[in-house]
């Protein structure tokens, strides 16, 4: 599957909300400010770069280990000079 950068709408959220969480009943940020957190939470929940989200996203590949393996397995039955080399140099 093919994308292109523009195609990706990335969503952005706060890991911990802590407006939402005073409005429900359950006000923990003077509990962390006591403890001086503030700051970790301001990182954590700190400027989302779209740009290089949608950049990795885009060039991200995986690999099943499983799958991979068969697939050495089935080109090793093929051309048995094969074995016991690595993937790039097959």
């Amino acid at each position: 599957m093919s994308l292109k950068e523009w195609e990706l709408n990335v969503q952005v959220e706060n890991p911990v909300d802590f407006l939402s969480l005073a409005h429900h009943g359950c006000d923990l940020r003077r509990i962390y400010q006591a403890q001086d957190l503030m700051d970790y939470f301001g990182m954590l929940n700190g400027p989302t770069y779209l740009t290089l989200v949608r950049h990795f996203w885009v060039r991200a590949q995986i690999y099943d280990l499983k799958a991979s393996q068969l697939e050495i397995d089935e080109k090793v039955l093929i051309d048995p000079s094969l074995e016991g080399k690595t993937r790039e140099e097959m």
